[in-house]
């Protein structure tokens, strides 16, 4: 999978996201996907991974990815890339957010690409910290 497919298929997430499009989502996921957000037990499995981005969705946070880098092989790639969020506040101002991931993205026997492994986390101070 080269860094073009990969920012093809980010793409596609961003747009599923930003839609409010949890099953979207969902769809770049293997059956049995980990999605490794921080704070969060891991979400295993595509529909655990889809009741997750539902709840996240229903805030109406705006989501963007800068791709740092994608090391490929035949059968795996591993994104790695930074992001940026916005999360609209009732009567307040929108809360901001940024950090990194990483994604594994595995060749499935169709010949498709899918997520199997997604970690990421704030690049900003803990609350408190």
């Amino acid at each position: 999978m080269s860094k073009k497919d990969v920012e093809a298929g980010e793409k596609q997430w961003l747009e599923a996201f930003n839609g409010g499009d949890a099953a979207g989502v969902a769809q770049h996921y293997e059956e049995n996907a980990r999605l490794m957000p921080p704070n969060a037990p891991i979400q295993q499995a595509r529909a655990a991974i889809e009741a997750y981005v539902k709840e996240f969705v229903a805030t109406e946070a705006q989501l963007a990815f800068t791709l740092l880098t994608v090391h490929e092989t035949p059968d795996l790639s591993v994104a790695v890339g930074t992001y940026a969020m916005t999360i609209p506040v009732p009567g307040g101002d929108p809360q901001q957010d940024e950090g990194k991931f990483v994604e594994v993205w595995r060749r499935q026997s169709d010949g498709s690409w899918k997520i199997a492994e997604d970690v990421f986390n704030s690049s900003l101070p803990a609350p408190g910290a």
